[in-house]
């Protein structure tokens, strides 16, 4: 791997300024490569305008880009031009129109899906727009994220992003249906309404955000977690992370990316894959 290359990694969102999984995957891949030399600089929709020429740049990285893209309309013919694009998808890609999501994929040298799952639905949606395809999983530390095989509390686990295309609002529908069950919620939203609801369900305990170094505690700490999204899950750093400290997840599993690879390749295999994902992405791209 050529360590001089210089590199520029294009998001929409820092995970200072949005504590999602995208964001989160994006810090651990950016850490892992200047640990290994990579001369990487990473802009933001707020930061973009200090880059003169993203051809300057001998790797272009792209991963969200739906504020970029409005911001900056001619974001999307630059990248379709340069010479080494990167695509590292994250999400659906809804927000961009097919025109310009042509022109997104079609010339990469690179492009980096989540799950077998995930490319399988671009490819219903999209069609045959894609080009050196690898699938790769959101970097996971399992030394970390185990199971402990401490006691575990009877209550049910809502962890994350509380948010409709996240299956919440069948959450609270679920407790409210079940009095008798307690519920546990460690996460945020920007839904006044879930804020509420939180605080007003009496079978709730809300722990709200906790950090993320937290985390594999507070996963060990319970037995199952309900997540039921309504959109399509191209991985889920959440649910992968709660499965590999032996949680049971409640919910519908055939629309999570991480739960399809989990049975394809066995929970072993699965946690290795997710411990060595970060150094597969620069082996792979470089």
């Amino acid at each position: 791997m050529d360590v001089n290359k210089k590199i520029l990694w294009l998001s929409d969102f820092d995970l200072s300024q949005a504590p999602g999984g995208a964001q989160r995957s994006d810090k651990i891949l950016i850490d892992a490569g200047i640990l290994l030399g990579f001369k990487i600089l990473k802009v933001n929709h707020e930061t973009f305008s200090s880059i003169k020429n993203i051809h300057d740049f001998d790797v272009v990285i792209s991963t969200n880009v739906y504020a970029l893209n409005i911001k900056y309309p001619s974001l999307i013919d630059d990248l379709y031009k340069h010479k080494c694009h990167i695509r590292l998808e994250h999400d659906s890609n809804a927000y961009l129109s097919q025109d310009k999501r042509v022109k997104l994929f079609s010339n990469c040298a690179k492009t980096i899906f989540l799950s077998d799952f995930h490319f399988e639905f671009f490819k219903e949606l999209y069609g045959e727009i894609f080009n050196n395809v690898e699938i790769i999983y959101d970097p996971i530390d399992t030394n970390c994220f185990k199971d402990f095989g401490n006691p575990r509390e009877d209550k049910i686990l809502y962890a994350g992003y509380m948010h409709p295309e996240k299956g919440t609002s069948e959450f609270f529908e679920y407790a409210l249906a079940n009095p008798d069950k307690k519920f546990v919620i460690a996460g945020f939203t920007d839904q006044r309404v879930y804020h509420f609801m939180a605080h007003a369900v009496p079978n709730i305990e809300y722990l709200g955000l906790k950090s993320y170094e937290e985390m594999p505690d507070i996963y060990n700490k319970y037995a199952q977690m309900f997540y039921k999204p309504v959109c399509r899950e191209p991985f889920c750093r959440s649910a992968a992370e709660a499965i590999c400290c032996g949680v049971q997840l409640i919910g519908d599993p055939r629309h999570i990316g991480c739960l399809h690879e989990a049975q394809k390749v066995g929970i072993d295999k699965f946690r290795e894959k997710c411990n060595s994902a970060a150094s597969d992405f620069w082996r792979s791209i470089l």
